[in-house]
């Protein structure tokens, strides 16, 4: 897989703002926006990738993992 281009707005643990992440190559940034979830808002993650040959189930198994191997660390 070649992810080009990654955007998207994640929710992080323990965080009440919403997340931007943003992606070109293999250069990432995640940034805390001034929008806060609201209180009782259900959180959802909303991610866009642009490349080639991209696994949709293989990225999505990666991004699970990650989520869940930082709230087994955090």
């Amino acid at each position: 897989m070649n992810v080009i281009r990654l955007k998207g707005l994640v929710s992080v643990k323990d965080k009440p703002q919403q997340m931007i992440i943003q992606g070109v190559h293999e250069l990432y940034d995640l940034e805390e926006t001034r929008v806060a979830w609201d209180a009782g808002e259900q959180r959802t993650n909303r991610l866009v990738f642009i490349g080639k040959h991209l696994d949709k189930d293989v990225l999505e198994q990666l991004f699970i993992a990650t989520v869940l191997n930082q709230e087994d660390s955090g």
